[in-house]
């Protein structure tokens, strides 16, 4: 993309509501089946990650052509207000009305307390039952690369404890015990009341199994 004379807004940060708008967005063309489940899985990959509005923008090329415009103004300060981008003219002009975002916590709390009975399998099964960019989809997918990473982390422990000389780190098994559970509580109740926590244990260990978007 050319950004020698962009409009000096599409450098700015994009805004809490402006991710939103865009995310409801391409859930509307996802469910107007407009955009693959591959090609809606990009976008809105592009648009969680997006920082300026620009980078926003971006997300819906090839979907949403740019109106006509004039002088330094592009097609990205249309959304500098946080306004809809504008629809093709022709099969798709109508009105708009923006889907409903999955505004549902509980599910999402569920595939994390899952975890505690079920291990990755509970979190694994709600992932695949929930729709592509919904809430409940991100939060069974932390549930799941958590317990993923504990399971491994828990059996090392186990390993080391056993060959470790005079028993100087038994304490590591239910230390990585008590650290799972807590940690499974802490995140079932944070998604129960809709907040986007990210567990501290995938600050350190990067692993993502199942994209957490």
């Amino acid at each position: 993309m050319n950004t020698s004379f962009e409009h000096p807004s599409l450098r700015m940060p994009v805004t809490p509501e402006q991710r939103e708008r865009a995310e409801q967005w391409l859930q509307e063309a996802y469910a107007d089946g407009r955009l693959s489940e591959a090609e809606f899985d990009s976008r809105i990959g592009r648009v969680l990650s997006a920082g300026t509005r620009r980078e926003l923008n971006e997300a819906f090329y090839g979907l949403v052509p740019p109106p006509q415009t004039s002088g330094a103004q592009t097609f990205g300060s249309s959304w500098s207000a946080a306004a809809p981008p504008q629809r093709p003219m022709g099969v798709y002009q109508q009105s708009y009305v923006p889907a409903p975002a999955d505004q549902s916590t509980g599910p999402g709390a569920i595939a994390h307390f899952l975890g505690l009975f079920t291990w990755i399998l509970g979190p694994g099964l709600v992932y695949a039952l929930s729709g592509p960019g919904t809430r409940t989809r991100r939060e069974a997918a932390k549930a799941f690369n958590f317990q993923l990473i504990a399971g491994v982390a828990g059996i090392l422990a186990a390993i080391l404890s056993s060959v470790a000389p005079w028993d100087i780190l038994d304490f590591l098994v239910p230390l990585m015990w008590v650290g799972w559970f807590v940690l499974t509580i802490v995140g079932g109740a944070k998604a129960a009341q809709g907040a986007d926590w990210k567990n501290p244990v995938k600050s350190v260990i990067k692993l993502d199994v199942l994209p957490e978007r």
